[in-house]
């Protein structure tokens, strides 16, 4: 009963492992532009003439948090807004935590948290905790 208990512990942590290495191997060397964009209290945001994309690179999960880089474009503007990142998935790969550096004006270093309602090779939706804003994301 004993070796049961111990072969079922091992299976879940083999198998908790494997979720956070496949999300991360899913994010890692891609860009995510975002497609969608709804808030709960105001609906969908227009997203016309926006671009937000983040780029993860390869990372393996030893190695988090993980470097990569975020680029809100507003062409009215005439200025793209950069940070550098980190970013790091929970051991379920249910969580992604992504901490903001600004790159190239001058801000606050932000840690945003979203929970990772999908994630597969070509298509993400992430839920930021802050304000229930829900985001659809797809590689480049």
């Amino acid at each position: 009963m004993k070796h049961l208990l111990y072969l079922v512990l091992a299976v879940a942590v083999i198998a908790g492992c494997s979720k956070e290495k496949k999300a991360l191997k899913s994010l890692g060397g891609e860009t995510w532009v975002m497609t969608k964009s709804t808030y709960e209290d105001t609906g969908n945001e227009d997203l016309t003439g926006i671009r937000r994309a983040f780029t993860f690179e390869s990372c393996k999960k030893k190695d988090q948090p993980c470097p990569g880089t975020f680029v809100y474009q507003i062409p009215q503007y005439g200025q793209d807004l950069q940070w550098t990142i980190t970013y790091s998935i929970s051991d379920d790969a249910d969580m992604l935590t992504i901490v903001r550096t600004p790159s190239n004006f001058q801000g606050t270093v932000q840690t945003d948290e979203y929970e990772i309602l999908q994630l597969e090779k070509d298509f993400m939706e992430l839920k930021d905790l802050e304000n229930n804003h829900v985001s659809e994301w797809e590689t480049e």
